[in-house]
């Protein structure tokens, strides 16, 4: 069983528990009320005339036992709990697939998903270097709009050292606080973990980390550039995950040391153009020295 599998099975039986639980409390109060045992008799029998087609008057037991149940202080809620999930209805599976909170339930919980340190923002917007501080602002402006944003791609680019990183754990870690299903990678991370996809794609746990990547609310690819480029590898399956959160407008973040024409030429253009897309992509430079030496 796979981790999207074991989320699925997680939650419907969290479903049924929810429904266990109403049902205890109903047959709860009708042991312990006659008035209510005797509103949900009649209530019943009227029913079963109505499926007859039998004269009844299903319409006045029903407004009696509801009078009952107000009585106890029962509400529908909880004798009959609504699914957590409106989508899938706490089924797991929504138009074929599955749905966000299984999703959501698999990122969460696999703790190889995020690979950076979290990082408080504002702790990091205190102390970050003058020369990217400005862009914390347009970052707090890119979270409030999250996830109705214009331009889902942040892609911060410039030279070592001047605090990208960090303010990319800063995104990730807020947006995680604020209930957001988030992926870290490294580009080394990505793409060891598409080569171990390709190579053995009949693994679900390989599946299981490689998927996580096209499927989140937001995505974070520190130091891109500094991966090693392998074979029908890292150019095939970067424009995969690139191409597939640009149709689909998923938010994604991304440093990298690579000034755009070096991005041209090690990714091709099919990638350059999604990424530098500037109906969907927030693209900020950054240039000060190392502030690590």
């Amino acid at each position: 069983m796979n981790a999207y599998q074991r989320a699925v099975k997680e939650i419907t039986d969290r479903r049924r528990d929810d429904l266990d639980y109403g049902l205890s409390v109903w047959r709860n109060a009708l042991n312990g009320d006659e008035k209510l045992r005797a509103a949900n008799a009649r209530y019943q029998a009227e029913a079963v005339k109505k499926a007859q087609k039998l004269p009844n008057d299903l319409d006045a037991a029903r407004k009696d036992l509801e009078a009952n149940a107000k009585r106890l202080g029962l509400t529908k809620q909880a004798v009959e709990p609504p699914p957590r999930c409106k989508a899938c209805h706490d089924t797991g599976y929504a138009d074929g697939k599955y749905c966000k909170c299984v999703v959501k339930r698999v990122i969460q919980s696999e703790a190889e998903n995020l690979a950076l340190p979290q990082t408080d923002f504002a702790a990091a917007k205190k102390s970050a270097p003058k020369a990217i501080s400005k862009l914390y602002d347009k970052a707090e402006k890119y979270m409030d709009e999250f996830p109705q944003n214009k331009k889902p791609f942040f892609i911060i680019i410039g030279s070592a050292g001047t605090g990208k990183t960090v303010l990319a754990s800063a995104i990730a870690t807020e947006m995680l606080t604020r209930g957001a299903a988030t992926v870290t990678v490294s580009a080394f991370e990505m793409v060891k973990r598409a080569k171990d996809y390709h190579t053995q794609f009949a693994i679900d746990d390989y599946r299981d980390l490689f998927t996580p990547m096209l499927d989140c609310d937001l995505l974070v690819i520190d130091d891109l550039g500094t991966e090693t480029v392998l074979k029908n590898v890292t150019r095939e399956y970067f424009y995969t995950i690139v191409n597939e959160r640009w149709l689909h407008g998923r938010n994604t973040v991304i440093t990298s040391n690579l000034t755009p024409n070096d991005m041209l030429t090690r990714y091709g253009e099919a990638v350059f153009s999604r990424l530098c897309d500037k109906n969907k992509s927030n693209l900020f430079t950054v240039t000060a020295p190392n502030a690590r030496i």
